[in-house]
């Protein structure tokens, strides 16, 4: 499915802003942080217009957010293949790179009584293939 595609289906405007994101992150295998989108043209759109696109595609479930354990957030395409929100992330400690596995998570079989899971998000952290080399 092309960026086009993706904002249609999902009834959102076609606007540069979007498509510019989506497209950074459809060139990219791992998920970036808002200045790693934003250094491929850093001028190109002002920091409000930015930020609103980030949210509204994070609303509309194109992208979501990983939040490492340093406070810095990342952000990746959701995969149709993956179950939102759903899946596992791998920190490379090394590189920085975060990548979304496609590994289906699920909450702990027995929970305390009362608690009810509504999503369930996992953080790997180790070092990637590339940099074990």
């Amino acid at each position: 499915m092309g960026i086009e595609q993706i904002l249609k289906y999902h009834n959102l405007k076609n606007t540069g802003c979007r498509k510019f994101i989506i497209s950074e992150l459809l060139n990219n295998n791992s998920a970036l942080s808002e200045n790693e989108i934003k250094k491929a043209l850093p001028d190109l759109f002002d920091r409000v217009t930015f930020y609103r696109s980030l949210k509204t595609l994070e609303e509309k479930n194109i992208i979501h957010r990983i939040v490492l354990h340093d406070s810095t957030v990342k952000y990746a395409l959701d995969k149709e293949a993956l179950p939102k929100g759903e899946h596992a992330h791998f920190h490379c400690i090394k590189c920085d790179v975060v990548t979304c596995l496609e590994t289906e998570v699920q909450a702990p079989v027995a929970m305390p009584e009362g608690f009810s899971v509504d999503s369930v998000e996992v953080l790997l952290e180790g070092t990637c293939p590339d940099c074990k080399i």
